[in-house]
């Protein structure tokens, strides 16, 4: 094989590995479905907008046209190193077998075909809705000849954006693994980075961000991109800048191909700096919970500490929990933006802390020992144990958390005080409670295979038939309460029936509890039944 078509040949094996990754993982695919359907509108209404903007810009004036084709081009070369070097680092820069690939070909195939890997699969976006995007604009600009100028730019856009986005992604890496204070810090700098970006979402302040970035790139040959794609169009583009826009992707794709070479040998013969952790010597955690200790048995308060220890040496594998917290985002998006909490938020705020309590530990009771299951079936009752524990382990954890979120958004809220009290009775019932509605699902529909929570960390996660069995028992649950302390809903019915809204709330909140604590007592009977008759196969 020549070493022209090495690169290609790891191009073609990474691009079928991942899609064979993708296939035997269905929650993955859904998502992936999922959020495909949901952009397929968002992309329809680029291409509209495209062509709507390409008629704008035929009837206005040129002058200011030129500079915001420039402004374009360079806010998406951002975006496309941003998000190319984000792709670098958590799934390009990590292919499985890497020590053996580097043993039969050199670094520069494996970074070659990595990088080429990922220019197909951003080629492939570029090449349906960009292009439709392309052809909507010259037609509503009534130019055609930009068609090929345009297609050409964004290219030349992909082409430089990222081999940059992978240069970010190796000179981070190679910091990581030569720096033993960046090695310890780096799970809080990825805590800190996923903070700031939710946190840019929920403020919508990219442009803020994004400016400074803007105005260093602004007067470097990125510029010229917008010059290139505006050729035939009549606003006044430079020629000598769209031919220099061409020059400098020659030279920048030869000085990042020679960069690529030097940092991934950098990266992947490195001898990294190791970090030993020292190992706790306590027997049972006591010298850490002594008050938990002395307040539940010892079984059952080791199945605690086994819990919240497995969650601080690997949070990633509760990263299912966080799913609800998705529902959180617009309520807080609109709580911000308007500076004014409605009486919406303190129910999504209950709703959302009721439903990570229950699924932290309790949704896969038996999955979660691992390959402690057989030894732990052998021990005396380990159902109650193991349930009671399992339970307690997210209510103690999020439960004061839950209560004090609602409590405090609430006050803050147009809620009256007593109404406020009723929502936190019931965000202490259901968020202590819901942990025995998940272990009844849970041992009904339990996982024992570890399945991919990240690009390099696979671990055992409840089943998603578990997970939305639980979600949708928990909604129901909680309606009572939901519908009752509702702003429209709960005064609608106080004003029928005639009474205060508290006591519309106060029944709510005693419905809710009763069911809860009906489906928990039944759930946990269910769930204490299995783990006492399960049976290795």
């Amino acid at each position: 094989m020549t070493r022209a078509k090495r690169p290609r040949l790891i191009a073609r094996t990474e691009l079928r590995r991942r899609w064979r990754t993708m296939k035997g993982n269905t929650m993955q695919l859904l998502a992936f479905a999922f959020a495909a359907v949901m952009l397929l509108p968002f992309s329809l209404g680029g291409v509209f907008g495209a062509y709507l903007a390409g008629g704008f810009v035929a009837g206005s004036e040129t002058e200011p046209l030129i500079e915001w084709a420039r402004m374009a081009f360079v806010y998406g070369w951002i975006f496309v190193v941003g998000f190319g070097g984000y792709r670098a680092y958590a799934v390009a820069l990590r292919p499985d077998n890497l020590d053996g690939l580097l043993t039969t070909v050199s670094h520069r195939d494996v970074i070659g075909g990595l990088v080429l890997a990922e220019l197909v699969l951003w080629s492939a976006f570029f090449l349906t809705a960009g292009s439709a995007a392309t052809v909507a604009f010259a037609v509503g600009a009534g130019s055609l000849l930009m068609i090929p100028a345009l297609l050409f730019t964004l290219c030349l856009v992909l082409v430089t954006g990222i081999p940059a986005g992978f240069l970010l992604a190796l000179g981070v890496r190679n910091a990581g693994v030569r720096s033993r204070l960046l090695s310890r810090l780096r799970t809080l700098f990825l805590v800190l980075l996923g903070i700031g970006y939710f946190a840019l979402i929920f403020t919508n302040a990219f442009t803020s961000v994004l400016e400074p970035i803007y105005r260093v790139l602004a007067p470097t040959p990125i510029d010229w991109f917008g010059d290139l794609a505006a050729t035939g169009l009549g606003i006044r583009a430079s020629p000598l800048r769209a031919i220099g826009a061409v020059g400098f992707t020659g030279v920048f794709v030869a000085v990042a191909v020679a960069s690529l070479y030097r940092l991934s040998a950098w990266l992947w013969y490195a001898d990294g700096v190791h970090i030993t952790h020292e190992v706790e010597r306590s027997d049972n955690g006591s010298s850490r919970f002594n008050g938990l200790s002395r307040i539940l048995t010892q079984p059952v308060f080791g199945v605690v500490a086994v819990d919240w220890k497995r969650a601080r040496r690997s949070p990633i594998s509760l990263s299912f929990a966080l799913y609800p917290l998705i529902v959180l985002a617009g309520p807080i998006v609109t709580a911000v933006q308007t500076g004014d909490i409605g009486t919406g938020l303190p129910l999504w705020i209950l709703l959302s802390g009721t439903w990570v309590a229950g699924s932290l530990f309790a949704l896969n009771v038996l999955g979660q020992e691992g390959a402690a299951l057989p030894v732990t079936l052998l021990s005396e009752a380990p159902e109650r144990s193991l349930i009671i524990g399992h339970v307690l382990s997210g209510a103690l954890l999020i439960a004061p958390i839950t209560i004090a979120a609602t409590v405090i958004s609430g006050l803050l809220s147009p809620h009256s005080i007593p109404v406020v009290a009723s929502l936190g009775v019931s965000a202490l019932v259901l968020s202590a409670v819901s942990g025995a509605i998940g272990t009844g699902v849970g041992v009904g529909f339990p996982r024992f295979e570890a399945v991919s929570v990240s690009r390099s960390t696979k671990a055992i996660v409840p089943s998603a038939f578990a997970f939305a069995i639980y979600s949708v028992t928990v909604l129901v649950v909680a309606l009572p309460t939901v519908i009752a302390h509702s702003g429209i809903a709960g005064h609608a019915l106080a004003s029928v029936i005639g009474v205060n809204q508290f006591v519309i709330g106060l029944g709510g909140t005693l419905i809710s509890a009763v069911l809860a604590c009906l489906v928990g007592i039944v759930s946990m009977y269910i769930a204490r039944d299995r783990v006492r008759n399960y049976r290795l196969a």
